[in-house]
C-alpha cells in the first residue's frame, strides 16, 4: 500500500479526527497534512495493514500533543491529578443515554453555526477533558482505546470524560436556545450579530466571555434530560471535508514526495 492510496482512503477519517482534537477547522487541515507526511516518512514501520486507522490516529495524536506542547498549552497530570480523576470516576455513568424524546433540529441556514459554537465549547476544556470528550463522544472510540491514547488508567478517564460531560452540559443547560427557549443565546441571533459585527465589536468587548467551564461554579447537578440532547447533538455531528484546494495541494506534496530525486 503507497502512501497515495492511502491518502485517498483516509483522508476525511485523520480530517475529522484532528478536528474533533483540535476542534480548529484550520489546524485540522495542518494536522491532517503533517499527519500524512509521517506516515510517508514512516510508511515501513506499518507492519499490519488492517490496523492502519489506529496508525495514522496515533500520528495525528502525537502530531496534536507536539502542536500543544510548542504553543505551551499542555500541562501533565499529577499523581493528585489522577487520584481526583478516578474518585470522580466513580459517579461516571457508563450506559449511553436514550435518544431524546424531541431530536434536536435546526435550519440548514445554522447547522454549520451550530456545529461551529459546539467545538468552540468543547476547546474551552482542559486539553486532557478534551481529549477524552472527543475520542469517546465526538469519535466513538471505547474509553479502553481513548485510556491507552491518553496513557492514564480507565478510572482516570472515566473521571475526566465525567468532568467534560458536566461543564458542557452545564454550560449549554443555560446558555443554548436549542435545549431550551428561554435560554439568552439564539444561534439565529448570531447569524444577525455576524452580520453587523463591526458596528457591534465595541459592546462584545464589554461582554464577559466564557474562557473556561468548570460546572462546580454553578453548582450544577446532572440533567439526564439535558445529557441526553448534548450526548446526541455531539455524536451527531456531521463528517466534515476540508475544500477541493486544500486536498488538491496535499495530494501534490505527497506525489512530489514520492517523486525520485
Amino acid at each position: 500500500m503507497n502512501i497515495d492510496s492511502i491518502f485517498e482512503q483516509y483522508n476525511t477519517y485523520v480530517y475529522n479526527f484532528a478536528l474533533k482534537l483540535s476542534c480548529h477547522p484550520t489546524l485540522a487541515e495542518d494536522l491532517t497534512q503533517e499527519t500524512f507526511i509521517k506516515a510517508w516518512e514512516n510508511l515501513s514501520s506499518l507492519n499490519e495493514p488492517h490496523a492502519i486507522k489506529a496508525w495514522l490516529r496515533k500520528i495525528c495524536l502525537n502530531e496534536f500533543l507536539m502542536y500543544n506542547r510548542k504553543s505551551k498549552l499542555s500541562t501533565m497530570l499529577s499523581l493528585d491529578d489522577i487520584s481526583s480523576l478516578e474518585q470522580d470516576g466513580k459517579m461516571f455513568n457508563t450506559t449511553t443515554p436514550p435518544t431524546p424524546e424531541e431530536e434536536v433540529i435546526v435550519a440548514e441556514n445554522i447547522k454549520a453555526l451550530q456545529n461551529g459554537c459546539f467545538l468552540a465549547m468543547v476547546r474551552r476544556l482542559t486539553l486532557h477533558q478534551r481529549l477524552a470528550f472527543s475520542l469517546v463522544d465526538m469519535f466513538g472510540l471505547s474509553l479502553k482505546e481513548t485510556a491507552e491514547i491518553i496513557n492514564v488508567s480507565e478510572k482516570a478517564t472515566k473521571g475526566l470524560l465525567y468532568r467534560a460531560r458536566m461543564n458542557l452540559d452545564a454550560f449549554f443547560h443555560n446558555h443554548c436556545n436549542l435545549l431550551d427557549v428561554n435560554n439568552p443565546c439564539s444561534c439565529m441571533a448570531w447569524i444577525e450579530f455576524s452580520k453587523t459585527r463591526e458596528a457591534h465589536q465595541k459592546d462584545a468587548r464589554k461582554m464577559k466571555l466564557v474562557d473556561h467551564l468548570d460546572y462546580t461554579e454553578t453548582n450544577y447537578i446532572l440533567n439526564p434530560k439535558v445529557r441526553a440532547q448534548i450526548h446526541y447533538l455531539y455524536a451527531h455531528m456531521p463528517e466534515q471535508k476540508p475544500n477541493e484546494a486544500w486536498y488538491q495541494e496535499v495530494i501534490a506534496l505527497l506525489q512530489s514526495r514520492n517523486t525520485p530525486m
